[in-house]
């Protein structure tokens, strides 16, 4: 906890904490320490990561966002306040190829947020939906959050892709409300109208964009098919961007060179924390830590549906810390235990720790969507922060519904895979 509050890189306070625990708290040989570092990283399905890092990167690269973002503006950019619209669909289309909110807000953002400016929006409104949207990016698969928990839980990556994409298509539709509530009343500016594009324009958008469109049913479509695994869908996700670049003719050896390096830095964060998180989870274990914070839960409430409010609360308070895959890591252990407790499904458990640890990207003090959206809009952050307050919301209402209604996280999974 000392090392969490100086704000000590994530990697190194777990080692140091599993460290210190070895040494002063138990009898095991210090080597214990890289060993499990290592079981926590050897798993196959971890290998789906750097693959659907570098395929958002490529596609970011050659010019697929941009492709994106003109078919969803000559779709739904001619109604009032057209532009938050289409920066709400882009995101919901994005996150089919991505798997990570920040890799929605530093492509696709940029151009949604420079639209706006342009077209006389509010800047800090601008920053705040952009960051609000990107929040659907890891739960519509495919998703890196959902890869870290198949792998700590022990549940099919298969079944939480699927998972997520109902609870990602209702958090768009939370969004597309609180929008058309805003605008209507006056509470958000709406900037310039814009003429709605001809039958003809659009079809032009869609042939351009067509192939990019094509890349979440194609990736989604091989796994629920049996065609490929999502480690497979990875590499396929890659490949396919390889494709668009050369039919785009935008892939050259610097786009290729550049998006490796990138991927790879960001793969390497995110691994050397799950690494991390291999002798830190072994520790926190050993030591019975989930059976003692399970056990103070259920002296408070037998009831399920109570411990989840508890849950939320955790989590979101966590994600404000610590967002996404690196706090999902830390917590682990112990919400794996409550939901073996509570009886609480691990794949709907899993899109619940997911919703709400991605919640973190705009929630303050980390906020790091919100903090790039702001960057690129040139808003201060306070300003993002306020704007962001009714987003933010309208995210944790459908939080919420996903909460108390399962159905929402496990009908399609059963529906396509059976039951389970």
């Amino acid at each position: 906890m000392v090392l969490f509050t100086i704000n000590c890189p994530v990697a190194l306070t777990l080692v140091i904490a599993t460290v210190g625990f070895v040494l002063a708290g138990s009898d095991f040989p210090l080597e214990i320490v890289p060993q499990r570092m290592w079981n926590g990283v050897k798993s196959v399905v971890l290998s789906a990561i750097p693959m659907y890092i570098l395929a958002a990167v490529i596609m970011n690269n050659i010019g697929v966002t941009d492709r994106i973002f003109r078919f969803a503006h000559a779709l739904v950019g001619h109604f009032r306040g057209g532009l938050y619209y289409v920066n709400v669909l882009g995101s919901v289309i994005f996150a089919g190829m991505s798997g990570s909110n920040t890799a929605d807000v530093a492509g696709l953002g940029k151009i949604e947020i420079k639209a706006m400016v342009d077209a006389r929006y509010d800047r800090a409104y601008s920053a705040a939906i952009t960051a609000a949207s990107s929040i659907i990016g890891p739960i519509i698969p495919p998703s890196i959050i959902l890869v870290v928990y198949a792998q700590l839980a022990n549940v099919s990556t298969g079944r939480l892709f699927l998972a997520g994409i109902v609870p990602g298509l209702l958090m768009a539709g939370c969004l597309v409300l609180i929008i058309f509530l805003m605008v209507r009343s006056g509470q958000i500016s709406v900037g310039d109208d814009v003429p709605a594009v001809s039958l003809r324009e659009l079809l032009i958008r869609l042939r351009d964009g067509l192939f990019a469109l094509l890349a979440p049913a194609i990736i989604v479509g091989g796994m629920t098919l049996g065609i490929v695994t999502p480690s497979e869908a990875g590499v396929l996700a890659v490949a396919y961007s390889l494709v668009l670049g050369v039919l785009y003719r935008t892939l050259t050896v610097k786009v290729i060179i550049d998006s490796l390096r990138e991927s790879a830095l960001f793969s390497g964060a995110i691994l050397i924390v799950i690494a991390a998180s291999g002798a830190f989870g072994w520790a926190v274990n050993i030591m019975e830590v989930p059976e003692a914070i399970g056990g103070w839960i259920r002296a408070l409430t037998e009831s399920k549906w109570v411990a989840l409010i508890f849950i939320n609360v955790a989590l979101l308070l966590l994600g404000c810390l610590e967002a996404g895959s690196a706090a999902l890591i830390i917590v682990a252990p112990v919400l794996i235990h409550l939901g073996d407790l509570y009886q609480i499904d691990p794949v709907h458990l899993g899109i619940i720790a997911a919703i709400n640890l991605t919640l973190g990207s705009m929630t303050p003090p980390v906020a790091l969507s919100l903090f790039i959206a702001a960057q690129i809009a040139e808003v201060p952050m306070r300003r993002a922060v306020v704007a962001s307050l009714p987003f933010f919301l309208s995210l944790v209402l459908s939080l919420l519904v996903v909460t108390y209604v399962p159905t929402f996280s496990l009908a399609l999974p059963d529906w396509l895979m059976g039951g389970r």
